[in-house]
């Protein structure tokens, strides 16, 4: 019996220290990188900090237990939580405010200036139209932008991420500053320097179109590549999504309304006139405008998409690719 005690009384040490070091480890260990978390209506800091961080319940509950004057009523609000935070600089950032003004932006790969310009006015940062006409308004931005000397409007040049903004504070020249930043120091300095400002506006045109009509990374060197020769030899490029670009409609509005813009002949629909679109007309990724840079040569001159798979199938004559049509277009 005395020998069953002792051992109930060494467990129960070593769940103690255990309980010790990880409560210790959840005070004082940092979060690893900023974040933003979402208070929403029905939270309390517990349930706020459990789900936006995986804090432990029980933790939480304690030192709230043990410092009541952390006890507070968190607001609605996104709130900026810096790296190296620990749970109490956390706290007191959700208790006095502190960064509480910024809001989060995430702008799409494949948003065009149609797509933003209605986002930010969801979220009540500008009225409608306001971003488009900025947006068009390039020459006051190109002295400081080398990349944009050839650029009719700021179209893909405003790099696809996600940004942190004052709404009290906010500007459209702020935010494109702040996105024209981010292509130079992501897209143009590594990337784009050694080519000429002409070069650099068609080869964002192309992986524009490169975006839209490919999805799969591993295929968008191939599909840049045909659309590519198509150019240069002064074939339609033919990709459809351009064919309604011209009549500044969001990607939702154009997918649904493609067909009926198709053959219409405009500066951008590469269906019924040669060369290239007179902008870019939306945000590609990374990946499409590596595959610009470096598109795969191939014998093949067409593709197209199984509409259920989205699997490609390529033909290098007209002949196979009628035959592609009928097999994989139903």
């Amino acid at each position: 019996m005395i020998r069953l005690i002792k051992w109930l009384i060494w467990i129960w040490i070593i769940c103690v220290i255990v309980f010790y070091v990880n409560y210790k480890d959840f005070l004082y260990t940092p979060i690893k990188e900023a974040k933003t978390i979402s208070v929403q209506a029905w939270d309390n800091i517990v349930s706020a900090l459990t789900r936006e961080l995986n804090y432990n319940e029980l933790f939480l509950k304690i030192y709230l237990q043990l410092n009541p004057e952390k006890k507070i009523h968190i607001q609605v609000w996104e709130f900026r939580i810096l790296q190296w935070d620990t749970i109490s600089s956390i706290i007191e950032t959700m208790k006095h405010g502190a960064i509480t003004t910024d809001i989060k932006l995430t702008l799409l790969e494949w948003w065009n200036i149609f797509d933003i310009d209605e986002y930010l006015a969801k979220n009540k940062l500008i009225e409608s139209s306001e971003f488009i006409q900025e947006a068009k308004n390039v020459e006051k931005y190109q002295k400081n932008y080398p990349f944009l000397e050839k650029a009719l409007s700021l179209e893909w040049f405003l790099y696809p991420d996600t940004y942190f903004v004052n709404p009290n504070d906010f500007s459209i020249e702020k935010l494109n500053t702040l996105l024209l930043n981010n292509f130079k120091q992501k897209i143009y300095t590594p990337l784009l320097s050694p080519l000429s400002s002409e070069n650099i506006h068609e080869l964002i045109i192309l992986a524009s179109i490169v975006e839209k009509e490919e999805r799969n990374i591993a295929e968008k060197p191939t599909v840049a590549g045909i659309l590519l020769k198509r150019y240069q030899n002064n074939w339609f490029i033919g990709a459809d999504i351009t064919a309604c670009y011209a009549y500044e409609l969001n990607s939702e509005e154009c997918r649904k309304n493609l067909s009926k813009y198709i053959a219409d002949k405009n500066e951008y629909n590469t269906r019924t006139m040669v060369w290239l679109p007179k902008t870019p007309i939306n945000n590609p990724n990374i990946e499409s405008i590596k595959a610009s840079l470096n598109p795969k040569h191939t014998q093949y001159w067409y593709y197209l998409h199984d509409i259920q798979t989205w699997q490609i199938y390529y033909a290098k004559t007209n002949e196979e690719h009628v035959r592609n049509k009928r097999l994989y277009i139903k």
